[in-house]
């Protein structure tokens, strides 16, 4: 008796792994469509808190302007930046903005930034950031 594989138990073996992987396949994609919305949505609702904590640290108004490429704040009277990050386009993923610039006061509360909502998507996966009165923001899977 030998021990071992026929050349048609391997040949088997790598067409059943090759069927697995192309059915898998569209869902490696989506994973990483949804990974990179959570990555974006996370550095976006980062620089927010970061925009908003610097507002009230200072004492002062901060205007914060959304853009694909880039998250910018800037101390709204003297035009000092305060805080900056790469956008979400970095990974991919596109912005529609409600309202591509707001400003939070130097409470840390919403001037005019009421219900601005921000959307990231890329592929079939979306993250929604939605920012209230209160200078909250709220994230919705």
């Amino acid at each position: 008796m030998q021990a071992g594989t026929t050349v048609v138990e391997t040949l088997l073996a790598i067409a059943i792994a090759g069927l697995v992987l192309v059915i898998w396949s569209p869902h490696i994609g989506s994973s990483r469509d949804v990974r990179a919305t959570n990555r974006a949505a996370l550095e976006v609702a980062s620089f927010y808190n970061r925009a908003r904590l610097s507002a009230v640290f200072h004492g002062v108004r901060v205007r914060l302007v959304f853009a694909e490429d880039s998250l910018r704040a800037v101390i709204d009277e003297r035009d000092s930046l305060v805080v900056a990050a790469p956008g979400p386009g970095r990974h991919g993923v596109t912005l529609e903005a409600s309202r591509a610039v707001i400003r939070v006061g130097p409470t840390g509360l919403g001037w005019g930034a009421a219900n601005t909502t921000l959307v990231l998507r890329r592929g079939a996966s979306a993250e929604s950031l939605t920012t209230s009165r209160l200078g909250r923001l709220k994230r919705w899977p």
